[in-house]
């Protein structure tokens, strides 16, 4: 049985910015490749940046702040936590992207208000995917989602043609966040105050 104070520090385990990092580079690298007319290149995004996952914890995080020893099967689930998360992104791009290109086909077909707001169904499929944070128990990705909904709308409204503006603009509020999230968890503990691992 998982007990609250596992809860808590496995969401503290999260919010030193490192994985809002992570993600807002992938969303920018997947917004770049669109834009440059190179779609299939945003498949190799999230490859390019899964090891850095662990080698931001190991060089950041971990001389820090001790890392919790939690229970096997705790640590497990949280390993499938994260699994699923990434599982679940990857289905959602792909879904997004059939979408995407099976709505721009349509082209003069389509109803004028479908046109006008295809621009936004990549946003909103990030959205839901982005809600997958809470797997985690990283609830700021709830106003990921809601940035996500915001700016495709805002870019459905300007009438924005290219939906890897709106993506690479998504990332970059979501990079800027964890990076002053990582700020504030370096100076809270600095490695010269001798808080390392724990000692």
């Amino acid at each position: 049985m998982t007990t609250p104070m596992e809860k808590a520090l496995y969401r503290r385990s999260f919010g030193d910015g490192w994985i809002d990092i992570l993600t807002g580079l992938g969303l920018t690298g997947v917004g770049l490749c669109w834009i440059s007319g190179q779609i299939a290149l945003t498949a190799l995004v999230p490859a390019v940046l899964i090891p850095f996952w662990a080698i931001g914890r190991r060089s950041l995080v971990h001389p820090r702040l001790e890392t919790p020893e939690f229970r096997e099967g705790f640590r497990k689930a949280g390993e499938i936590r994260l699994t699923g998360w990434a599982i679940f992104g990857a289905v959602v791009f792909l879904t997004e992207l059939v979408i995407f290109v099976a709505a721009s086909r349509q082209g003069g077909d389509a109803p004028a208000l479908a046109r006008d707001y295809a621009v936004a169904l990549p946003m909103l499929l990030i959205a839901i995917g982005l809600l997958a944070g809470l797997m985690i128990g990283a609830r700021r990705f709830l106003a990921y989602a809601a940035a996500a909904l915001l700016i495709g709308g805002t870019g459905a409204w300007l009438q924005v043609e290219e939906p890897g503006l709106l993506i690479a603009a998504l990332g970059c509020v979501i990079l800027l966040t964890g990076l002053g999230l990582l700020i504030r968890f370096v100076r809270a503990y600095p490695l010269e105050s001798g808080v390392r691992n724990g000692v």
